[in-house]
């Protein structure tokens, strides 16, 4: 089984949109094709570490390693950074009191920006399915505006953040969500205050 064929295999067993798998990895979806076809065959360390990941396995299976050396450079401790797993986001709780957070998770260094504050969420619930499942963990840089179309944690009135895609229009905000079973949840005029955005989703950890 080539590379191409075993990223195919573990992508439809995620039942995950080669779009869907782009989107999660920070690619177009014509460089997923490409990695699928096999007209890629030197996937860049970051990408192939993101996309163990993503799909729950290890760059090895991916690569098909035999022992041999096939190109991928070291990885050390020295390359990566702990990130704080927050429990919940709030209205008037501080995300990173210690009582807030519940774990650490490592992700590169050159995935974050030092001077940039980060925080993995726990996704609740099947309203972002397939490109988010329950349990898996979402890497938020904290920021309070993102562009009309991005994935965001956003809290409303006083409940705890969701993870929504953000829409905006000339007089209203809309949550939406993946799942077509979940209707968008529309702000207009002044309701639109009621919408606080804590920060913009960049990259999605799915472990089995």
């Amino acid at each position: 089984m080539t590379t191409g064929e075993r990223i195919k295999k573990l992508r439809k067993e995620h039942k995950l949109t080669q779009e869907e798998l782009g989107k999660m990895l920070g690619v177009q979806k014509a460089a997923i094709q490409k990695y699928e076809k096999g007209t890629v065959t030197n996937i860049k360390k970051e990408s192939l570490l993101k996309l163990a990941d993503i799909l729950g396995t290890t760059p090895e299976y991916i690569l098909g390693w035999d022992g041999a050396a096939s190109g991928l450079e070291p990885v050390s401790a020295a390359d990566f950074v702990r990130v704080p797993v927050i429990g919940r986001v709030a209205a008037g709780i501080s995300c990173f009191a210690e009582n807030n957070i519940v774990d650490y998770e490592s992700v590169l260094k050159a995935d974050v920006r030092g001077n940039e504050q980060y925080a993995f969420l726990r996704v609740v619930g099947d309203s972002m399915y397939p490109m988010l499942m329950e349990n898996d963990l979402v890497l938020v840089r904290c920021q309070t505006s993102v562009d009309s179309g991005s994935i965001a944690v956003v809290i409303v009135d006083d409940e705890d953040g969701v993870i929504k895609r953000v829409v905006y229009g000339d007089d209203f905000i809309e949550l939406q969500s993946i799942n077509p079973m979940y209707p968008p949840r529309r702000f207009e005029g002044r309701d639109v205050l009621r919408i606080r955005v804590f920060g913009l989703v960049k990259e999605v950890k799915r472990k089995l």
